[in-house]
């Protein structure tokens, strides 16, 4: 199994044609304050391993999606959403965590899309959770990854996500069969 991020197998990419738009708070006076600790950051900020207070891609609104082109074609197997912790927030809270996700392996030759899972991140759990997908009835190997955000943690502006790890194996791999996912 490999996971694929941004460092890793020839690095995953953002389809920022299929990407929410970033959420850029200029508009907003606590912004203005809060500059001084965030910078607007690019969604593909969500495949790299820095995790850290204010370092995470945000979109307007508690809705929104990002679509990631991986390096190969890949058998999914999980995907790992990963948040602060409220003791790590400077606010102390974490509203604009991620809360209930849909998981979709797109083909982009057809640009077919087929639902993999959804999926409810915890915000009083351990910060990196990993969903397991379902791909193993009929395996199948797919060039990008839909997440689809439906609702966060209660933050009216904003959803914030920091790290996105996708697993899977490569397509010129054997493919996962039920109980080899791991």
């Amino acid at each position: 199994m490999v996971t694929l991020d941004k460092g890793t197998h020839g690095g995953a990419t953002i389809d920022t044609q299929r990407t929410s738009q970033t959420y850029d708070c200029k508009e907003s006076h606590v912004c203005r304050i809060l500059r001084l600790f965030w910078t607007v950051r690019p969604p593909d900020t969500i495949l790299q391993p820095n995790v850290y207070p204010g370092n995470c891609w945000a979109f307007k609104g508690h809705q929104g999606q990002v679509v990631i082109r991986l390096p190969a074609r890949v058998y999914l197997t999980a995907l790992t959403v990963q948040h602060i912790t409220k003791a790590a927030s400077p606010s102390g809270t974490i509203s604009s965590a991620p809360k209930d996700i849909a998981v979709f392996g797109v083909d982009a030759d057809r640009e077919e899309e087929t639902l993999l899972g959804t999926f409810s991140y915890n915000v009083d759990k351990d910060p990196v959770q990993t969903f397991t997908l379902r791909n193993m009835l009929l395996p199948r190997a797919f060039s990008h990854v839909k997440l689809i955000v439906k609702s966060n943690w209660g933050n009216p502006r904003y959803t914030c996500i920091y790290r996105v790890k996708v697993h899977g194996k490569m397509e010129n791999q054997k493919a996962p069969t039920k109980g080899q996912d791991k």
